[in-house]
């Protein structure tokens, strides 16, 4: 009984906790984009069998269950990140507006102390977000994605207020890139690349770096953005994010036009959260 009593107490911090999330009838564990190119098979599989391991925060706890396939019916996968379900009226036409932001279990941790990525090509604080539009019968998704900036580097904390990044000399930093980006493709289709950090200062190494990394790496699914943010949109200039969406537009517009469900934007940045 003293077992069963720590146990639930256990459980009940973890359900009571701000952003963990569960559904007992909707896989949230997977965009709609990636669903609608499944097959049925896969559709029939609970949702334990199916979901996504980067998003599982309790797959640790739930190994003994999955060998046991009588009990999978009774388990569900909890994901961690945001979600928001708002009815939106536009010129009159009433639609409901989603937003579900996943992050990746894979090397999460604190800002500052995990940064980059592993041998695996998993980006450090790695968040998968689709928003979802449904108006009538109709749905449409828009997948985005950010990570930390995809090479070996490091930002332990110090004294100071902003750490200095550090760059490993001796990792081999285009098999690390290679790794992540296969698995972006695979999952995502084409990528636009955006870095938001800054050109100069301490933060330039690393914009070096990740547009040396791209070229070498010679692949055309990736589509390589560098834009100042901190310079560009200083002193309030909000106005100045025009001049990145300048440069993204042709591309969306592409993505949107292709007739592909599998439409993918990537966004690295060093200046958003870890």
């Amino acid at each position: 009984m003293q077992d069963n009593k720590t146990l639930f107490s256990m459980i009940n911090n973890v359900l009571h906790t701000d952003a963990f999330y569960f559904a007992t009838s909707y896989d949230l564990t997977h965009t709609l984009q990636r669903l609608a190119n499944t097959s049925p098979e896969f559709q029939d599989l609970n949702l334990l069998e199916r979901a996504d391991p980067r998003f599982v925060w309790n797959g640790h706890l739930l190994r003994d269950f999955i060998t046991q396939p009588e009990l999978h019916q009774f388990v569900f996968p909890v994901i961690h990140g945001f979600i928001t379900i708002e009815a939106s009226s536009v010129n009159g036409k009433v639609f409901e507006w989603t937003i579900i932001s996943r992050r990746s279990c894979f090397r999460a941790g604190a800002r500052y102390y995990v940064r980059g990525i592993d041998s695996e090509g998993y980006a450090a604080n790695f968040v998968e977000t689709e928003q979802i539009v449904q108006y009538g019968g109709l749905k449409a998704s828009f997948v985005q994605t950010r990570g930390s900036i995809p090479v070996f580097w490091s930002q332990r904390p110090n004294l100071k207020y902003k750490p200095k990044p550090q760059i490993s000399k001796m990792a081999n930093h285009l098999d690390g890139f290679q790794r992540h980006f296969d698995s972006q493709a695979v999952l995502y289709g084409r990528q636009v690349v955006l870095n938001l950090i800054n050109q100069k200062g301490s933060e330039k190494p690393l914009e070096v770096i990740f547009d040396k990394m791209v070229t070498s790496l010679g692949n055309g699914m990736i589509k390589y953005i560098a834009f100042d943010f901190h310079k560009e949109c200083s002193r309030m200039r909000w106005h100045r994010l025009q001049i990145l969406l300048d440069m993204v537009t042709e591309m969306q517009d592409e993505f949107g036009s292709s007739g592909r469900r599998n439409i993918s934007e990537q966004l690295h940045g060093l200046s958003r959260p870890d």
